[in-house]
């Protein structure tokens, strides 16, 4: 093999390099920031690409989770939020 061989391959290879890099850039610098996040924000909302294969809970799960739900409509709104008021034992609550 001659010293020419791999100095060829190497320029063919750092030019190729280069024209994808510059493809990439073109690619991201046209799509507008969130656009995807949007995308597949609105393919969520739009049900398009949901399951159809129902998946209920078993009724015992459901009447307890609904059970825990409706329970929480039984105590009043505090006026203020204590944010130790949650944490057992006191903890640091990340103040």
């Amino acid at each position: 093999m001659s010293f020419r061989s791999p100095l060829l391959l190497l320029s063919g290879l750092a030019l190729l390099a280069g024209s994808i890099v510059a493809q990439a850039e073109d690619a991201t610098s046209k799509t507008p920031v969130g656009a995807e996040s949007h995308a597949w924000l609105e393919l969520q909302k739009s049900g398009a690409a949901a399951s159809t294969i129902e998946r209920p809970l078993p009724g015992e799960l459901a009447d307890r989770s609904y059970d825990r739900y409706a329970e929480t409509f039984t105590h009043p709104i505090p006026d203020t939020l204590v944010r130790d008021s949650f944490i057992s034992g006191g903890g640091g609550g990340g103040k």
